[in-house]
């Protein structure tokens, strides 16, 4: 029977995900921070040198997004795994995967950088402090609402980043607001886990799992098919 995309059903799913594989999502996210800091903590430590500084810098941002692709698999994996089983091997990310994922998030921040340049030239009723708030807001807005989006379409489709991008402005499409409504939802839950380093470690991976199970709700719903993961509930 199809089931329609829902606001509820999807945090009552993804909650379900995270009880039910708390073990596996916590000692990932534990060990991914760690890299993180050692890696952020050295390329700050040699920051005196610009050039390996700005190595260190790509280096890190490399690693970031194969961590976060990574965590992106093996929340698919974890959704599909009580109709089939998986290794760890199946989690990493694909050479394409990183250069899609990369690819986009140069393209939009170069983009960014270019309207903010422009508006720089515009000082037209003193309005430049205004379009660059604007612009700022619409920024932010696309990476926190589109661009998750965008990154299951990269995983769990290979799409590529322009691929991706218009695939999920027609996956949104029809439930804007519902989706509009997790994305309030994840809003406050890193609010609330910004107070504590401990909650940001329990809410990103709550946050990213609600998304690829939103993801795979609204695929599910613009099929008209049956939604398998409701087995997971």
């Amino acid at each position: 029977m199809y089931h329609p995309f829902s606001v509820a059903e999807t945090i009552k799913t993804a909650w379900n995900v995270l009880k039910k594989n708390f073990a596996t999502i916590t000692v990932y996210s534990v060990i991914a921070f760690a890299i993180v800091f050692i890696s952020g903590f050295l390329v700050f430590y040699f920051d005196d040198d610009a050039v390996v500084s700005s190595v260190g810098f790509i280096v890190l941002l490399v690693e970031i997004t194969f961590i976060f692709l990574a965590f992106i698999k093996l929340g698919f994996k974890l959704m599909d795994k009580a109709y089939y089983d998986f290794d760890f091997s199946e989690i990493i990310p694909k050479f394409r995967m990183l250069v899609s994922y990369l690819t986009l998030l140069v393209l939009v921040s170069t983009l960014a950088v270019l309207v903010t340049h422009l508006i720089e030239y515009i000082n037209v009723l003193n309005v430049k402090n205004f379009l660059n708030f604007i612009l700022g807001l619409v920024v932010q807005f696309f990476f926190l609402f589109y661009f998750p989006i965008c990154t299951c379409f990269i995983v769990d489709d290979a799409s590529g980043p322009l691929e991706s991008l218009a695939q999920s402005f027609h996956l949104i499409r029809g439930n804007f607001f519902k989706y509009f409504l997790i994305f309030l939802v994840i809003e406050a839950l890193m609010i609330l886990g910004a107070i504590t380093v401990v909650g940001l470690i329990l809410v990103i991976p709550f946050v990213n799992i609600i998304l690829i199970v939103a993801y795979r709700k609204l695929v599910y719903s613009h099929l008209d098919v049956d939604d398998d993961i409701a087995e997971t509930n």
